[in-house]
């Protein structure tokens, strides 16, 4: 009989890391041993053993003084993960340029996958679970992650026992896996703000599949708001639109021509500039004239002067709950598991009482 041999403290924080890795814990980013020291509560000496092992088995790469360590993901994913092909279905084809979605598809090939992007998005299939379902027959997958489809979109692919991740979109009560940020407090809190400037007109311009059939909680969340606040809700403050480039500037130039708005909440980042734009070209200033909020979170808002208004999360938990949920069911695990990441309302310095009289 062979005698057992006592993991040291280094092994075992060793193993214990390890595991956490072909999780997909640490699929955007490794931590630094004094980071990793403080979570696990074990001592700095300790910790840098634990990552020499990991380097000694090729899991880690050492990238030399004041560097920090980086995954192996090809010694990781070589031995662990069945690779598998995983189609990208954009709600609009611009998502392929978005920062994070180049990430996610990064960081799934550097755990051994095969992400791509599909040649139509959800808008040019018209959101039609008919289109769809033939689109889906002919461009094979193993697993696909679909981008703000609708809850009938979602509720097509569940049934269909397709492995799919809704990134976004109205999933609750469809078994899927999932995460989204809760954009829920953060839009209290921008339309809180906005009536506390003293707006009383406010429209929210989103999407068909975020109003009806009925609106989704973030959109029920700015209504709620506003009725707690004493302003009647209408279809003034959710206007319908057909969802092209004529059916925005339609609704923009219909809501601007007898009782205007003085502060409209854009879904997207497009929609917010489009807004911008056409209230440019009539002659509005934001926020002197009308303030303007996106609900959406696009970097290039860093780069805005005045500085936008907007909704706010942080996308590295998306991308690593995405690559643990490609990791999952790569090893033949199920994986339904629904997350939220906190967002919060950025105020910025689109926003402003409304013009006096108005």
């Amino acid at each position: 009989m062979h005698q057992l041999r006592l993991l040291s403290a280094a092994e075992q924080v060793a193993e214990h890391l390890l595991t956490e890795i072909k999780s997909g814990h640490f699929a955007a980013e490794f931590p630094g041993a004094i980071k990793l020291s403080k979570k696990l509560g074990v001592n700095h000496k300790t910790m840098e053993s634990a990552l020499q092992i990991l380097e000694k088995k090729r899991i880690l790469i050492n990238n030399g003084t004041r560097k920090s360590r980086t995954l192996n993901n090809k010694s990781i994913t070589g031995t662990e993960n069945k690779c598998l092909r995983i189609a990208i279905l954009p709600i609009e084809k611009s998502d392929e340029n978005v920062n994070y979605i180049i990430e996610l598809k990064n960081l799934l090939e550097d755990n051994g996958h095969q992400p791509f992007f599909t040649d139509k998005c959800l808008m040019g299939l018209g959101m039609d679970i008919k289109k769809i379902s033939r689109f889906i027959k002919k461009n094979k997958a193993d697993a696909w992650i679909v981008n703000a489809a609708s809850r009938e979109v979602l509720q097509w692919f569940s049934s269909q026992n397709i492995r799919t991740f809704a990134l976004f979109g109205h999933y609750l009560d469809v078994p899927i896996a999932a995460i989204s940020p809760k954009k829920s407090t953060a839009i209290i809190k921008a339309t809180k703000h906005l009536v506390g400037l003293g707006h009383q007109r406010i429209s929210l311009l989103c999407r068909k599949h975020l109003r009806s059939p009925d609106p989704t909680p973030v959109v029920s969340a700015m209504l709620v708001e506003l009725e707690k606040s004493g302003i009647k809700t209408s279809e003034f403050n959710l206007p319908e639109w057909e969802e092209t480039k004529e059916g925005y500037n339609k609704i923009l130039n219909s809501l601007f021509k007898i009782t205007p708005p003085t502060a409209i909440i854009a879904d997207e980042a497009f929609m917010y500039t489009a807004a911008l734009q056409h209230l440019s070209s009539i002659g509005l200033r934001v926020p002197k004239d009308v303030s303007l909020i996106c609900t959406d979170n696009d970097p290039n808002f860093e780069w805005c002067t005045p500085s936008v208004s907007h909704i706010k999360w942080d996308t590295r938990p998306v991308i690593r709950r995405i690559i643990r949920w490609a990791n999952n069911i790569s090893n033949g695990n199920n994986d339904i598991k629904q997350s939220v990441v906190v967002a919060d309302f950025v105020t910025g310095q689109t926003i402003a009482p409304p013009p006096k009289g108005s």
